[in-house]
């Protein structure tokens, strides 16, 4: 993206109200498809009125869409193949392979973004939080509950105290209730998102407890309600969300973490090993 672009897309002006942030947010994502999106595309995606995009657009300095793509156009980096249609010609292209080679190609791209995270001053003080907080919570909802019970999982390897938690006793009080300092929740939320998500992470930065929220750009009070955001890119494509990219981003935060650590999780690694042969989880 050019710079003068990417500037006028993350100043203060152009991210004033809601609507503004979802659609610069979609117009920073989703550069390569821009090409073959029209106003009412992207609105329709973004779920604001044509006639929103319009005048964004206008206020960024352009008479339209058509005037941003030339801006754009000399320095795309890659042309996308556009998937975009009914479901009878998305089978023709999955049996010819140019679908799933768009798919792939979309989460090879998604993964870079991922990476320009993991050199963010956001992603350092991530690390320090799971570090050394004394406890840390996880919480998702609905279908990214799993794969934020995974990262508890593997996250309890390399440090104690790392506990999920899923508010079936409808108050949240193990994280809420303060009895110990410096705890950490780390809370996962995609859109479209959860209802209790917001209040969740509101309620425990008033308990004193750290919030790193981990959301998508569809987000637009993450920053708002979290002690540190890390935002990844959103969904886009022809298909549901897929877990590909969140699962990448959660292995090199425990990476990471663990790198910090150091030798002490080789030691509770090797109790955790010693207490699975002792209860016989696992074939010799």
């Amino acid at each position: 993206m050019p710079r003068g672009i990417a500037s006028k897309l993350r100043s203060a002006d152009a991210r004033q109200t809601k609507s503004d942030i979802l659609i610069a947010n979609y117009i920073e994502r989703n550069l390569a498809e821009l090409p073959f999106e029209t106003a009412k595309s992207i609105a329709q995606s973004v779920g604001v009125s044509q006639m929103t995009v319009g005048r964004y657009l206008r206020r960024l300095g352009y008479d339209g869409l058509d005037e941003l793509k030339r801006e754009m156009r000399p320095s795309a980096s890659r042309t996308a193949w556009q998937v975009k249609g009914k479901f009878e010609r998305l089978r023709d292209d999955a049996r010819g392979g140019k679908l799933l080679a768009a798919l792939i190609q979309q989460q090879i791209d998604d993964l870079g973004q991922v990476y320009e995270l993991t050199v963010s001053p956001e992603w350092h003080k991530t690390v320090a939080f799971l570090v050394n907080s004394e406890e840390v919570f996880v919480a998702a909802f609905q279908n990214v509950r799993g794969v934020a019970q995974y990262f508890a999982s593997q996250l309890s390897y390399a440090r104690p105290k790392v506990q999920f938690v899923d508010g079936l006793n409808g108050t949240y009080a193990e994280l809420l209730d303060g009895s110990r300092e410096d705890r950490c929740l780390f809370l996962f939320d995609v859109r479209r998102f959860a209802s209790k998500a917001r209040p969740l992470a509101e309620q425990a930065r008033a308990a004193g407890v750290k919030v790193i929220l981990v959301s998508d750009d569809a987000c637009i009070w993450a920053r708002e309600v979290s002690d540190v955001a890390l935002i990844m890119p959103g969904a886009h494509g022809p298909l549901w969300d897929g877990a590909a990219t969140t699962v990448a981003l959660l292995d090199l935060v425990i990476s990471n973490v663990i790198v910090e650590l150091g030798d002490n999780v080789n030691a509770r690694v090797d109790r955790l090993t010693q207490l699975q042969d002792v209860f016989g989880d696992f074939e010799d």
